[in-house]
């Protein structure tokens, strides 16, 4: 297991996988949350911003930096994306709209 991140403010806690993007993580264990494309990096609505622990997240990809300079989170240098997202070690951050299972 790579990791555990914590999502505020619904304050939902889960397990991230080895090599497991945040968002697949997410939807394999039924927590809701959001995104257009479905995890493609094409909509950039799956953004979330980093409040602790960013150093163990992996490097922003070219791709995931082109999508968040594009988006609602443009001037928010802590943003990135969950479908790009992978851990190596506990995270917490930010996402509005994200849901527990259940």
């Amino acid at each position: 297991m790579a990791g555990r991140i914590r999502v505020l403010p619904a304050d939902v806690t889960f397990a991230v996988g080895d090599g497991e993007p945040v968002y697949r993580a997410a939807r394999r264990q039924g927590i809701r949350w959001p995104s257009i494309c479905n995890g493609d990096a094409e909509c950039g609505i799956c953004y979330m911003v980093v409040e602790e622990g960013g150093e163990n997240l992996s490097e922003k990809s070219s791709v995931e930096a082109d999508r968040l300079s594009l988006g609602m989170k443009a001037g928010e240098p802590r943003a990135r994306l969950a479908c790009r997202a992978t851990l190596d070690g506990d995270v917490t951050v930010l996402r509005k709209g994200v849901r527990a299972a259940g």
